[in-house]
């Protein structure tokens, strides 16, 4: 109890940042049944990398025409690191949409390419000499810092929710079946390129905004692990859905209050969380294959 009276009393320094951890956890868990759906569960750490890559060339343009991105309102709004990460981020989303045209080359082939391409490129610029002093600050930007979340990056996490939860009730039933069934998509005539660009483009701009703000450990767990969380316990979608969402908002909850109370690292002890509710499916699985 004395623990929680403690935890309690600290709200002041935790509100901001567990809302965005709350705020995360559920629309992403919600994109990641999706993502899942479409076995491409290494797209949000590809997306993630790639969006990191924009962070850092804006730092290295700042530096090579010499703004001092430290300096208050110095950065010109064509130089802002969110823009250029959401540029990077919604370009690797249309890259991923394509589909291969030879047979040997899938899909996940371009996405661990992209993934493979942003994190060289991003070890290159920040150990580049030009923006050697502001390789903290690059780092805070992309890997975001659970523990203090700015009120700019709730609003535009938010923002950034709002968005995907609106196109999902335009276009929910074709999304699903572009995923879950492509194929089948394909013959009875539904644009699966269409649908298929715009649900990875939300699904860039979602983890483009919440890796800033909650990192990118936590994003890339709260993508993958409530959608596979609740795709092993129910197969039906009108159960699915909310369980990946509440298992992400819990994850983010208990995982904040638990790195606060034992004083461990706060993106970790979120996935650690995220990753309990992995084992009433596994038992589910195995009852099933015992049958």
């Amino acid at each position: 109890m004395s623990g929680f009276m403690e935890f309690w009393g600290g709200r002041d320094l935790w509100l901001e940042p567990m809302i965005a951890g709350v705020l995360a956890g559920a629309i992403l868990g919600y994109i990641g049944v999706f993502v899942v759906l479409k076995r491409m569960v290494f797209v949000s750490a590809a997306l993630s990398e790639i969006s990191g890559v924009g962070v850092a060339f804006a730092f290295y343009l700042g530096a090579l025409t010499g703004i001092d991105p430290h300096a208050h309102g110095a950065i010109p709004i064509l130089l802002e690191p969110t823009w250029f990460s959401l540029f990077f981020a919604c370009g690797a989303a249309a890259l991923f949409s394509l589909r291969p045209g030879h047979r040997r080359l899938a899909t996940e082939t371009i996405v661990g390419l992209g993934y493979i391409i942003a994190s060289a490129s991003v070890l290159a610029i920040l150990n580049s000499p030009r923006i050697a002093q502001e390789a903290h600050a690059v780092g805070d930007i992309l890997f975001g810092n659970a523990v203090t979340v700015p009120r700019s990056q709730i609003w535009a996490l938010f923002a950034a929710a709002l968005a995907v939860v609106v196109t999902h009730l335009l276009f929910f039933k074709e999304f699903l079946f572009v995923s879950y069934d492509p194929e089948t998509a394909v013959v009875q005539g539904i644009g699966v390129f269409r649908y298929e660009l715009l649900l990875n483009l939300a699904i860039a701009v979602v983890i483009s905004v919440a890796t800033r703000a909650v990192g990118a450990l936590p994003v890339f767990a709260f993508t993958v692990i409530p959608a596979a969380a609740a795709l092993m316990l129910t197969e039906k979608m009108r159960l699915t859905i909310p369980l990946a969402v509440g298992f992400g908002v819990v994850s983010a909850a208990v995982g904040y209050y638990v790195s606060w109370i034992a004083q461990l690292p706060t993106g970790a002890s979120m996935v650690v969380v995220a990753s309990v509710f992995l084992l009433p499916g596994l038992v589910n699985l195995w009852r099933r294959n015992a049958v």
